[in-house]
């Protein structure tokens, strides 16, 4: 996995610039910059799309949110033997769950890079039908294994019909991620009878315009392509006979908070790309000093702290912590390049939960951070040692302490 410093902190979306994001993607390509440009739709925020670049070549790309529902729809129609674990549900990155099929699977390498391909392109055409947008643009965030490395137009040239048809139903159709409700059952039945084209198809939809299923979830019950889908409802939405809802994702309010404390700007990056893919939700925090006003305003499922910050080292932090009632049942995870025994029983006794020795992968951070939020009853108990395997603890610093590296 590839990382950097991050840029400085992006102000809210309504004091950004709107800029086009087929502009944007072009000279970014054009430039060769590596990264991972993600564009939020202005005329629905909850609405984004961000593709990994590198070396002027597309490695990947997909939606930030509903990547759920995205990917039952998409797999049907290109993997149907796919069957989509339960525990993905929120949790794991579309990128991330894809290789792990692969590789379990032992799927042909070409095969799998034509599926990565067919996601991507399906992908760049909801981000290049967005006319104005939000920027953010992370450097060098990169994929790991990095599997797809294509040009634009290598892409783009198969599906580029596929754009004006999406951008010319807005603003009556935003994205394929929003869910349609009959507004007005005289019209609707009106316009049914004239729309002789689709009047079969829509009849039999008829049932599920009940505003709760999105039009890739309605496209995947169907069985049908979702831009023939959009078609079928554009005259309809039209006529103010269906209306469709702003996409909202019920699972995002619902994605564990993170709070990370370091003043390394190299890891807190770290930390937000490895756990941000997983379904988590990362906020960052630079200055200890500030730290604990904004952890009992924020109260998030789990603290990840650094030891050796300035003003203020984390074992100090930590006894503050667990001081705090609002805190004191609240995961604590050092981070830190010390190994030795006396800086884990300072840690230890400070009240941390576990200690994770840097340089640490993602994989091990993800670990430790799943088994930590995965329930109340894990909070409570505080899991024993043997629940992680092939990590090491010393006896003399007892039970529910977790120790890796």
């Amino acid at each position: 996995m590839t990382y950097t410093s991050s840029l400085p902190t992006s102000p809210a979306h309504s004091e950004k610039p709107q800029v086009a994001p087929a502009k944007v993607l072009q000279k970014v390509i054009t430039k060769e910059r590596s990264g991972r440009l993600t564009i939020t739709d202005c005329q629905d925020s909850s609405i984004s799309w961000r593709v990994y670049l590198g070396g002027g070549q597309i490695h990947y790309a997909e939606s930030t949110m509903g990547q759920v529902e995205r990917l039952t729809y998409l797999l049907s129609k290109h993997l149907p033997d796919f069957q989509l674990p339960k525990q993905a549900q929120g949790q794991t990155s579309t990128y991330s769950l894809l290789c792990k099929y692969w590789q379990t699977k032992n799927l042909p390498l070409n095969y799998f890079r034509k599926l990565l391909a067919l996601l991507t392109q399906e992908a760049l055409v909801q981000f290049l039908a967005i006319p104005q947008g939000f920027l953010d643009f992370e450097v060098k965030i990169g994929l790991d294994p990095l599997l797809l490395s294509a040009p634009f137009r290598q892409l783009i040239m198969p599906i580029k019909d596929q754009i004006p048809q999406w951008s010319q139903m807005r603003p009556a159709i935003l994205s394929p991620f929003q869910k349609p409700l009959i507004h007005d059952s005289d019209q609707f039945l009106k316009v049914i009878w004239q729309e002789t084209n689709h009047s079969r198809q829509l009849q039999e939809m008829t049932h599920l315009l009940q505003g709760e299923a999105s039009l890739y979830q309605l496209a995947d019950q169907l069985k049908i392509d979702v831009l023939a889908l959009a078609h079928s409802l554009y005259p309809l939405v039209q006529a103010g006979a269906v209306e469709m809802s702003t996409y909202q994702e019920i699972q995002k309010s619902l994605r564990p908070a993170i709070a990370c404390v370091d003043d390394s700007q190299t890891i807190q990056q770290f930390v937000k790309f490895s756990l941000e893919a997983e379904g988590f939700e990362v906020f960052q925090i630079m200055d200890p000093m500030q730290a604990l006003s904004i952890l009992i305003e924020q109260r998030p499922k789990l603290i990840l702290m650094d030891i050796e910050m300035p003003k203020m080292d984390g074992y100090e932090l930590c006894r503050m912590v667990r001081q705090v009632d609002l805190l004191k049942n609240i995961p604590v995870v050092m981070l830190t390049g010390r190994e030795g025994i006396i800086d884990r029983m300072r840690a230890r006794m400070s009240g941390c939960t576990a200690y994770l020795t840097k340089p640490f992968n993602p994989q091990e951070l993800l670990e430790l951070v799943q088994k930590l939020t995965s329930s109340a009853e894990v909070l409570s108990q505080n899991l024993s040692l043997r629940k992680l395997p092939q990590r090491r603890v010393h006896p003399c610093l007892g039970q529910g302490y977790w120790a890796l590296g």
